[in-house]
């Protein structure tokens, strides 16, 4: 009698301890929750700083809900190979795993072999500051991010994510989503998805990318960024409210704000989680390794990488006609100049351009063959986007480009 009387109290005891821990655990997991950027690595010692973990990126920050941890710069598989230049690129997996609070400590779910392993110790956890030890030796102190009220900021109706390459395997690609979640890619360089793509997004995911740039509020940013060295890649991201270009930002070296940095990780790695279609190269004609740039006598408004690819995306949603018109200006293409390595695409246009006439409304693309084709995009490209201070001289022979 008196062996059952100790089992049975003991019984109660382990119950009461494991109630108090999974309270505990979740008082936790309450202080957590929002995101965390990295302020600083704390040294165990005075005079002794350790050198940065390896899964490290800077800026690195992550986010917490009640059951996932959010990497705000990607969660990555061991490399591929690139086919082209032979180096090992990393494969996106996303931003999200499981985690669990056991032992005051977060374990996180390792991907690749679906084990949950111990990721930090707690040391410190604050409304605002969070202390994390990833060993004896090594200490990491966050701050807790004021995010905006992303409710109260206006959707877009569509963002446009290009980037240039490098002097490396920096990929050379351009994304467009919209508000109904529809999908344009473009891969130059340096993705396995050479070529044109279109598809149709999840709106979770559409949602996803979307907020990520609203807890960055672009319009509140400078327009350019840049690093003070070369042959860095060159991002721009160019946002469509009401039809119509209310920003574009270009960043020369993922110099811009944090959360900018952080919303370009999804939307760049769209094309290797979402399922695309392959479309034709050449409907319409868009330049290998250029932009468009509209040119009217000695005056000319160059477009960024990611207005050049909005022109297209809009041009191929056009009907074609057969409507003649004025033409006010010349398309003509300013190339990129930023290092982009070997000709990481192959790609062949079908028919080479002889001539592009527009006036901001209608585009006909003549081809050396005699073959034309003129799109109706139903408004003024131009005139709606910019204005007579866009447009700058130059003189035959330069080189003429934004970026």
């Amino acid at each position: 009698m008196m062996k059952i009387k100790v089992i049975f109290l003991l019984t109660l005891i382990l119950m009461s301890f494991s109630c108090n821990q999974e309270q505990k655990n979740q008082e936790l997991k309450e202080l957590l929750i929002g995101e965390w950027e990295l302020c600083r690595e704390e040294p165990k010692s005075e005079g002794d700083i350790p050198p940065p973990p390896i899964f490290l990126y800077s800026p690195f920050g992550i986010g917490f809900s009640q059951d996932s941890i959010e990497f705000l710069n990607g969660l990555y598989l061991p490399p591929d190979t690139d086919l082209v230049t032979g180096k090992r690129v990393a494969k996106y997996y996303g931003n999200f795993v499981p985690y669990q609070i056991k032992r005051n400590s977060i374990f996180v779910l390792n991907v690749l072999n679906n084990k949950m392993e111990f990721k930090w110790k707690f040391i410190c956890l604050s409304n605002d500051t969070l202390k994390l030890a990833v060993d004896d030796s090594t200490m990491l102190k966050f701050k807790k991010l004021e995010n905006n009220d992303i409710d109260t900021i206006p959707d877009f109706d569509q963002i446009i994510y290009s980037s240039t390459g490098c002097y490396g395997t920096c990929r050379i690609i351009d994304i467009s989503i919209d508000k109904n979640s529809k999908i344009f890619f473009q891969g130059e360089g340096y993705v396995k998805e050479l070529g044109f793509y279109e598809g149709q997004l999840d709106d979770s995911i559409k949602k996803y990318v979307f907020d990520k740039f609203k807890k960055a509020n672009p319009l509140r940013l400078e327009k350019y960024y840049a690093v003070s060295h070369t042959d860095d890649e060159c991002i721009t991201t160019t946002y469509i409210k009401n039809g119509k270009i209310i920003k574009t930002i270009c960043d020369y070296g993922g110099t811009g704000v944090h959360k900018l940095t952080w919303a370009y990780v999804p939307i760049a790695n769209l094309y290797s989680i979402v399922k695309l279609k392959r479309i034709p190269d050449d409907e319409p004609f868009y330049p290998k390794y250029g932009y468009y740039a509209f040119e009217k006598g000695r005056l000319i408004l160059p477009l960024e990488k990611s207005e050049s690819f909005y022109l297209w995306t809009e041009l191929k949603k056009s009907k074609t006609t057969s409507k003649n018109f004025s033409p006010t200006y010349t398309i003509t293409f300013t190339g990129n100049y930023t290092y982009w390595g070997p000709d990481a695409n192959k790609r062949e246009h079908k028919n080479e351009i002889k001539k592009i006439t527009t006036d901001g409304r209608f585009y006909k693309f003549e081809y050396k063959n005699a073959f034309t084709e003129t799109y109706d995009l139903g408004y003024n490209f131009v005139e709606r986007n910019f204005g007579k201070s866009n447009f700058v001289k130059y003189k035959e022979g330069e080189v003429c480009t934004k970026c």
